[in-house]
This record gives structure tokens, C-alpha cells and sequence, in this order.
């Protein structure tokens, strides 16, 4: 068990989860950010970032971040190819 910063103790499931879940608002509000520099970008993240929603939903949360894993190495490639993109 793990205790939050409110003194709240969390259980590791629940820790997963609220960790997984603050990782897929960052790249999703990341993702919205490089739509508007480089539209292809989005649209190439988009399906994968959606499967991680989806894993979240189904609480599959190991799922979850593994795909969400695999969304952030292509957010890594895309900066390399499009340096305007903002920092992950």
C-alpha cells in the first residue's frame, strides 16, 4: 500500500490505475498540442492512444501501459522527424 499525498492510502491496484490515467491526459493533451503543429502526426497516434482509452475502460491496466508505452515511442520518433513538435 502507498499513501497520497492527502494521507489517503492507496492500494497498488488504484495506484495503477490513478498513474495510468494521469499518463493518458498528459499524452492526450500532448497529442491535441501537436495536432495543431503537425496534423499527421495526431491522426497516426490517435487509433493507438485510443486502444490504451479502451485497455484503461476495461481495467486492463498493465494493457494499458503497455500500449499507452508504445504510443509514447512513436510521440519520441515524430519529434525527431518534426522538431516543431513540443516536448512529450
Amino acid at each position: 500500500m502507498t499513501t497520497s499525498a492527502s494521507g489517503v492510502t492507496a492500494q497498488p491496484a488504484e495506484t495503477s490505475r490513478l498513474q495510468l490515467a494521469a499518463l493518458l491526459q498528459h499524452t492526450y493533451h500532448w497529442t491535441s498540442a501537436a495536432a495543431a503543429v503537425t496534423p499527421q502526426v495526431a491522426r497516426q497516434l490517435a487509433p493507438a492512444l485510443t486502444v490504451a482509452v479502451e485497455l484503461y475502460q476495461a481495467r486492463q491496466y498493465e494493457a494499458g501501459r503497455s500500449q499507452l508505452s508504445g504510443v509514447v515511442s512513436m510521440v519520441h520518433q515524430a519529434r525527431q522527424a518534426y522538431r516543431a513538435l513540443p516536448p512529450l
